[in-house]
């Protein structure tokens, strides 16, 4: 997720739905992939003079950590590498979600964009081939949640296409994955999200190993 777009209605659906699912599923661990591609910003003209953009303002409007210091009953931890070399980074988070010491939880994929489209891909996306992979290390009980932003179809087709496009990329029956919107807010996102069953059928779930206290609500 690009830094500049940290904080609008999008913020409010994205944190809306996980804090929702995390209620509903009684998931206490969030873990945000961010997919960071940090902004260079353009300086201030002030008195016809060129001044940078202080740091303290960046920080406080655009940091999209912040989020792992909202009071909720869920402890969110951000993945918060720089998304530069695609290869590095998903070998760094497979191993990040492998070595989790809390299960099950949400694993939340947040991409500028969504699923590699059917042309090229870029730092955007999130490749078919890669979301496979992140859904194979998951542990039963763990809840997928995927962030797709509207294509340029200009029908709400887009919203089944792209589900149907994470569906095959985990190699689940069609129709097994949710869907989670908020149209009054903004027509132009949604979330995947599908819960990972075990090998042999749901099964127990597994025992929730809690190293982090709720915080206050």
């Amino acid at each position: 997720m690009r830094d500049q777009w940290f904080g609008d209605n999008k913020d409010l659906i994205k944190w809306g739905v996980l804090l929702e699912l995390a209620r509903r599923y009684d998931v206490e661990h969030i873990p945000q992939v961010l997919y960071l591609t940090e902004t260079t910003w353009e300086g201030l003209e002030i008195d016809d003079v060129l001044v940078e953009l202080p740091t303290e303002v960046v920080k406080h409007f655009r940091d999209a950590t912040s989020v792992s210091q909202m009071q909720c009953a869920a402890h969110i931890e951000v993945f918060s590498k720089p998304f530069a070399d695609r290869n590095e980074y998903h070998q760094e988070l497979l191993e990040q979600i492998q070595s989790r010491p809390k299960r099950p939880g949400i694993i939340f994929l947040d991409p500028d964009t969504g699923l590699q489209p059917a042309g090229a891909a870029g730092l955007k996306h999130v490749l078919d081939s890669e979301l496979t992979k992140i859904w194979q290390v998951l542990c039963p009980s763990d809840i997928l949640v995927f962030y797709q932003h509207q294509t340029n179809r200009n029908s709400t087709l887009w919203v089944d296409s792209k589900k149907a496009q994470f569906e095959r990329a985990l190699g689940v029956q069609e129709g097994s994955a949710k869907l989670a919107h908020a149209p009054g807010i903004a027509r132009d996102v949604a979330f995947f999200f599908i819960e990972k069953k075990g090998e042999q059928g749901d099964g127990p779930k597994p025992e929730r190993r809690s190293t982090h206290p709720k915080s206050a609500a």
